[in-house]
């Protein structure tokens, strides 16, 4: 389910990309906070992973052309990004990389487990609505391209 190497990827410019949380401006007005992206420490190119970019282009559409100023946090809107904005809150990791990938993978099974629990009750209470809803965040977490798949 996880690609092997969470934290970091290969960069076009033959460099090592590193996770971590960026902020996207939108049209000069919109501060998108808390977007999870790879970073080349060689060029300084990014770009988001792979599995937040359905959910942050559908974001774009929804700000349309001409949106107002504000501030947005992605991981309102974004499994992946909530999870990895919490794990990161938690400051330092002494066991570095490897420590903070491993809490990584606890954090998303950990959530995965919650949601399930939601769903459960979600069903139980004959609540569709919340299924739904349950079932698209759950997906935003489960759900992966076959080239990031373990």
């Amino acid at each position: 389910m996880y690609k092997d190497y969470l934290l970091k990827t290969s960069c076009s410019c033959g460099g090592i990309m590193t996770i971590h949380m960026h902020t996207l401006i939108y049209s000069a007005k919109i501060k998108i906070k808390h977007v999870p992206v790879y970073t080349c420490g060689e060029c300084g190119r990014y770009e988001p992973l792979s599995c937040i970019k359905g959910d942050l282009g559908k974001l774009i559409h929804e700000l349309g052309e001409m949106p107002s100023k504000r501030h947005i946090s992605f991981a309102d809107r974004n499994e992946w990004a909530s999870v990895l904005k919490e794990t990161f809150a938690k400051g330092l990791f002494a066991g570095g990389m490897s420590e903070l990938e491993e809490q990584i993978r606890s954090a998303i099974q950990g959530r995965i487990d919650l949601l399930l629990d939601v769903y459960r009750l979600a069903v139980d209470l004959n609540d569709h609505k919340w299924m739904d809803e349950t079932g698209i965040r759950l997906s935003q977490l489960t759900v992966q391209p076959a080239e990031s798949a373990k």
